[in-house]
């Protein structure tokens, strides 16, 4: 039988601990801010996990969210899109066709045509 993936924030419980807001006893934080800051800037599959949760969340859970997003506007980049950005500025860089050969390579052949 093959095993279900649980989203990253889901504890064995099966509770979202990302839920709560402070001063509301009928939906109590589950984990404090520092933590939450803490698994976003260096865990990868929290982030991943956390963009997928956050469209769940009732809207004074995303005001709680969002306040503490903007206060981890360092965090740190996935690799993954890093990487991507840099592939597409190698990808843009410009072709010369000007110059007396006209980007025919005629003068300056180096083994290929």
């Amino acid at each position: 039988m093959a095993e279900v993936e649980r989203e990253w924030w889901i504890d064995d419980a099966g509770r979202n601990t990302l839920k709560g807001v402070y001063d509301d006893p009928d939906n109590p934080v589950v984990l404090p801010d520092e933590y939450i800051l803490d698994f976003l800037r260096t865990i990868p599959e929290a982030r991943e996990s956390f963009n997928r949760l956050y469209p769940t969340m009732l809207p004074e859970e995303k005001e709680r969210l969002d306040t503490l997003s903007m206060s981890a506007l360092y965090i740190q980049p996935d690799i993954k899109v890093v990487e991507d950005r840099f592939q597409a500025r190698q990808n843009t860089v410009g072709i010369h066709t000007t110059g007396p050969n006209g980007g025919t390579r005629l003068g300056g052949n180096r083994g290929y045509n």
